[in-house]
């Protein structure tokens, strides 16, 4: 009789054994106690939190009628995204959370009151509100429930120290104990309980992640929102550099090998000469000097469009002062950026400055610029300003969208402010490594 061979499936994660060694190593393990100072945070900033947001939408709305609510409101609605701010920083320290930013970027260059329109009109500032609010009757459960289970451990572990002051008994039913031996039986319970509590803090510490997780992280609609941007920043991207190599390859075509095949000819001309008519040779030679050096020129000032030298020996730190000595517009550069970063940032980076420093000498009938370059931990932040006339306007195919998709294809982000009468100012920020 033939059996057909059994097959082994395995079991879920969940269905396995419970390691007893990894519930007796999580008493000791740090993520226990950060989570037990986070849970036990969570009153003393829910008591503070809940009447401040209170008052401040309260307040608004109940002046709103004489126009005073609004500034109210929206000074509540930038007390909101600071406060979420601080607690994803805090579900970072102490809970182990990576909280990605969760708010729809603000079009720079648009009015005041339609940027914080904007602000108001975010899901990711009422959900901050939401969370902020629980952060009470939230606080109040786990504050409590942390506390007691952790007293009654400790108060189970004393029990040797309050039996020696004769403070000690236990009832149990109908059985009575005073003894060594009470006091062993509750000691040994202490040590169950501790065990006990150290799961109940890390049960509510998982609670507190699936909340900041939901309220606090960038949702899913806004995640698929900027990887569409992303991508399509991307396309552009190649679509820009492919157009920048066939841009060479004509300024080679037409340039510096037109250069080199008139310097091949009339050196030509020369050595045909150099028997005959000496003199004139000599002027071909000349001219073929001549020539060389402008084609050699040419060769230079495509080398530094294609990666300048300095960029790479020394950086942005050095490169962008060289960048604005060639500006005509008298150009000043306060840059601070180290470590450095990575060779794609820099070069983005560089480029970026370069058009937005081409685009003020052409356009903008300005007097001075600022340069000013800043690494705030991970994040390269650039601005590009001058004194000129304003209006600029980011249009298809015109430079300021060129150096959108040059930064966004980097996933960093770019700014232009430019009412009329000026200031223009280009703000850039970009994610860098070391």
């Amino acid at each position: 009789m033939h059996t057909a061979p059994s097959t082994v499936v395995p079991r879920p994660e969940s269905a396995l054994p419970l390691d007893p060694g990894r519930v007796v190593r999580a008493v000791w393990d740090p993520s226990t106690w950060l989570a037990f100072i986070h849970l036990l945070l969570n009153l003393p900033l829910g008591i503070l939190w809940f009447p401040l947001l209170v008052a401040g939408v309260a307040l608004g709305l109940g002046l709103l009628i004489t126009l005073l609510g609004i500034p109210v409101l929206v000074g509540t609605g930038w007390l909101v995204r600071a406060l979420g701010h601080f607690e994803r920083q805090r579900c970072s320290a102490l809970l182990g959370l990576a909280l990605r930013d969760p708010y729809r970027p603000v079009v720079e260059d648009t009015g005041w009151l339609a940027r914080l329109a904007a602000i108001g009109k975010d899901p990711a500032t009422w959900r901050d509100f939401v969370f902020l609010m629980l952060r009470l009757p939230v606080g109040i459960f786990t504050f409590t429930a942390v506390v007691t289970s952790w007293a009654i451990a400790l108060g189970m572990l004393l029990s040797p120290f309050t039996f020696g002051l004769g403070l000690f008994r236990l009832d149990f039913f109908w059985w009575t104990f005073d003894g060594p031996i009470a006091a062993m039986i509750v000691t040994l319970g202490g040590v169950v309980m501790v065990i006990v509590a150290t799961w109940i803090t890390r049960g509510l510490a998982a609670l507190e992640r699936f909340l900041a997780g939901a309220l606090l992280d960038a949702s899913p609609e806004m995640l698929q929102q900027r990887v569409a941007n992303l991508a399509s920043s991307r396309a552009r991207t190649m679509d820009a550099a492919d157009q920048e190599r066939r841009r060479l390859e004509r300024d080679l075509h037409d340039g510096a090998q037109q250069r080199l095949v008139s310097l091949a000819m009339t050196l030509g001309l020369a050595q045909q000469k150099l028997a005959t008519d000496p003199e004139q040779a000599a002027k071909l030679v000349t001219e073929a000097h001549e020539e060389a050096k402008r084609a050699l020129q040419e060769l230079r000032d495509l080398a530094r469009g294609l990666h300048p030298a300095i960029l790479a020996d020394h950086g942005l730190e050095s490169a962008l002062p060289a960048l604005a000595a060639r500006c005509p517009i008298p150009t000043r550069v306060d840059a601070t950026v180290s470590p450095r970063p990575t060779p794609a940032i820099e070069s983005a980076a560089y480029f970026a400055v370069a058009e937005a420093l081409t685009n003020v000498a052409r356009h903008s009938q300005a007097s001075s610029a600022l340069v000013t370059a800043r690494r705030h931990e991970d994040v390269l932040e650039i601005e590009v300003r001058d004194d000129g006339g304003g209006e600029a306007r980011v249009v298809a195919g015109g430079g300021l969208a060129g150096l959108i998709d040059r930064v966004e294809a980097l996933d960093g982000r770019l700014w232009v402010s430019s009412p009329k009468g000026g200031p223009t100012v280009i703000r850039m920020e970009m994610p860098c490594g070391s």
